[in-house]
């Protein structure tokens, strides 16, 4: 797979983030609080089913070096993270050509005047699935064609104020753009929002007023893809230190003109309510519903903590796109760690759609070992008048053990179910299951060794897109 290729036109844009890192240094007090850590990785694989595929399988051994960098700097006026690397795949079968996948996971936040003026920039590249019925949703070294290069970019100025003792003014305008090497259409976007908050005063009433405006077009047309107008006043109570409530009302507008789901916010008036709170200090619950679909407009997520183990519960319903997706997902948590791929919930050529999305998540760790549980489904709308409705359900178990100081292993079972549309009879179902044992080694503080074997498969109503997959692999790494 060849590296992203830039029109001229993109090339001001992307490098944007390039400045805010180049020009980060100059925010530093003292050197020593950056931690600089190159490293490489050299690992040996096999498969006895490269391209996935029902029949004609390619039994093939392929290389990968990996060499990547990762920066970080958290200091008073400014916070920097980077993590890239650079995956090198050379197969040993002459049915398919040598690979290299660039992924990237950057932020930088920067406070250029105290208090007042900052900026906040997030960066990713990945490897996207083009099509979500595609085989390839294993990793992007089997299978690569199924896969595009993607870049996603963020930068948000924002100047922040006080008026008075307790009202906070927010400012901001923003730019994005998501790129693909092949797949679908490159696109920028823009916003601006201005919002009010009161939420300082020690009072028992608070009130907020939000407004924001979002237009994104295609970079190859011109054309639009989306736009939204929104307007919020939000009166809140704080009943205690556990419990906040919260009723508002607005307009918005997401300039769909012949939506499929007439509780789309298009250019109509809306009513919010809302609660947070928090019965205890390891319990937590937030609600929020709005009688018009946008954005952001319905929502409960439920966390519990215990000793060993962390409940979460979540139901989110809501107006998005592929283009929000992406941007979502390449601008993970400053926490986060450089991931290996990205697998799409639908395809990259979509529209805009409906999604209400339930998961569940349960994570327990005893001595030296810890299991996680989620389960998730997922259901998309599309509104393009197709009357499509998409569906998918998944299962993940996975359990480690650290079985010494230097030792551990870890096993995990994959399932889901897709379901391309609900209303159509004719497209058969695609039912995807995959087992991972892993071991991990450290020889030392810098160096470690890593070994795996795995079992894919997938069934379906059309004998064309079953496959079965065996793979195994070992790697060294090191930082340096």
């Amino acid at each position: 797979m060849a590296i992203i290729t830039r029109i001229p036109s993109h090339r001001l844009r992307l490098s944007l983030l390039g400045l805010t890192l180049v020009a980060a240094p100059g925010f530093a007090e003292e050197t020593k609080d950056w931690q600089i850590s190159p490293s490489l990785q050299l690992g040996v694989d096999y498969s006895d089913n490269l391209n996935l595929a029902a029949s004609d399988q390619t039994e093939t051994f392929f290389g990968t070096l990996t060499p990547g960098i990762s920066i970080n700097r958290q200091g008073r006026y400014l916070q920097l993270g980077l993590d890239y690397n650079l995956a090198l795949v050379d197969y040993s079968s002459e049915t398919r050509s040598d690979s290299y996948f660039h992924r990237l996971n950057a932020f930088a936040d920067a406070e250029l005047v105290e208090d007042h003026l900052f900026v906040n920039t997030q960066a990713g590249a990945s490897q996207q699935l083009i099509d979500n019925r595609s085989a390839g949703n294993i990793d992007p070294r089997l299978s690569p064609d199924a896969f595009t290069n993607t870049f996603s970019f963020t930068i948000t100025p924002s100047w922040r104020q006080r008026i008075g003792d307790y009202t906070d003014i927010n400012l901001s305008a923003g730019y994005d753009a998501v790129i693909y090497q092949n797949g679908a259409e490159d696109s920028e976007g823009v916003s601006y929002s201005l919002s009010f908050d009161t939420r300082a005063n020690p009072n028992k009433i608070y009130w907020t007023l939000q407004t924001r405006k979002d237009n994104a077009k295609s970079s190859n047309s011109n054309s639009t893809l989306e736009k939204n107008d929104f307007a919020q006043l939000q009166l809140g109570y704080r009943h205690s230190q556990q419990l906040d409530l919260r009723v508002g009302g607005g307009y918005s507008d997401s300039y769909i003109d012949n939506p499929t789901d007439t509780n789309i916010a298009s250019g109509t008036s809306f009513w919010s309510a809302g609660l947070s709170w928090n019965p205890s200090p390891r319990t937590s619950l937030d609600l929020n519903y709005s009688n018009k679909l946008q954005s952001a407009s319905r929502g409960a997520v439920l966390t519990h903590r215990r000793k060993r183990g962390t409940l979460s519960l979540s139901y989110q319903q809501n107006l998005s796109s592929v283009r929000q997706e992406q941007l979502q997902n390449v601008s993970p948590g400053r926490d986060q760690q450089l991931i290996d791929f990205i697998g799409n919930n639908t395809s990259l050529n979509e529209g805009r759609f409906i999604s209400e999305a339930l998961k569940a998540n349960y994570n327990y760790s005893f001595r030296k070992s810890s299991l996680s549980l989620e389960l998730s489904s997922q259901s998309r709308k599309f509104q393009d008048l197709s009357n499509r409705v998409e569906e998918d359900v998944g299962v993940n178990v996975g359990w480690s053990l650290q079985l010494s100081a230097r030792s551990s292993m870890d096993i995990s079972y994959d399932w889901s179910v897709l379901e391309p549309n609900t209303n159509a009879v004719s497209l058969a179902r695609d039912y995807r299951s995959g087992v991972n044992l892993g071991m991990n080694r450290k020889l030392s503080p810098d160096t470690a060794l890593a070994f795996y074997i795995r079992y894919n498969e997938q069934r379906s109503g059309e004998v064309s897109r079953q496959f079965e997959e065996y793979g195994s692999g070992a790697s060294i790494s090191h930082s340096f």
